[in-house]
């Protein structure tokens, strides 16, 4: 089985990931992969080491958002992360104006031939199937983040929120 947090929206609140990843691997275990989507995505680089102690072989992928600014020039805005032969694509969704519809971040995860496709911007949890799984695990400010399982290529989704 291979294991993802993803999370989004921290805003310069590296602390926040730093919270969700420790009550991650209190009650789910090891993770193979930290995804962040955007606004604030350097945070999980600046947790990276503290990370490593506990996952030292786990992948990190950032994609950029649109309140990304200085120090951003070389995160791309979307990528594809490919899984447990899953393919994921990433980015932020402002381009994709997910505030109004999820259909073009879908679209744009099919041209990639993924059948995930994840998401930030809108500070709000979702889990939607359109023509591929299209996912939002919230706002990491908040204590809302996505843990998704991934085993023989057949996904379990854990949308959740610490407690204050």
């Amino acid at each position: 089985m291979t294991r993802i947090l993803a999370v989004s929206d921290s805003h310069g609140y590296p602390e926040g990931i730093r919270r969700i990843a420790a009550h991650v691997w209190e009650h789910y275990g090891a993770v193979d992969a930290y995804l962040h989507c955007g606004d604030g995505s350097l945070d999980l680089k600046r947790i990276e080491p503290f990370l490593r102690e506990h996952d030292p072989k786990a992948k990190i992928c950032i994609v950029r958002g649109n309140c990304d600014g200085y120090g951003y020039s070389d995160v791309p805005d979307d990528r594809v992360v490919t899984l447990d032969g899953v393919g994921i694509y990433m980015t932020h969704g402002h381009l994709q104006d997910v505030r109004h519809t999820r259909w073009a971040v879908a679209s744009d995860a099919q041209l990639h031939e993924c059948s995930i496709a994840l998401y930030g911007h809108t500070h709000e949890p979702l889990m939607e199937m359109l023509s591929v799984l299209v996912l939002n695990p919230g706002c990491a400010t908040t204590g809302q983040y996505l843990v998704l399982e991934l085993e023989h290529g057949k996904p379990r989704i854990h949308l959740e929120r610490l407690e204050r």
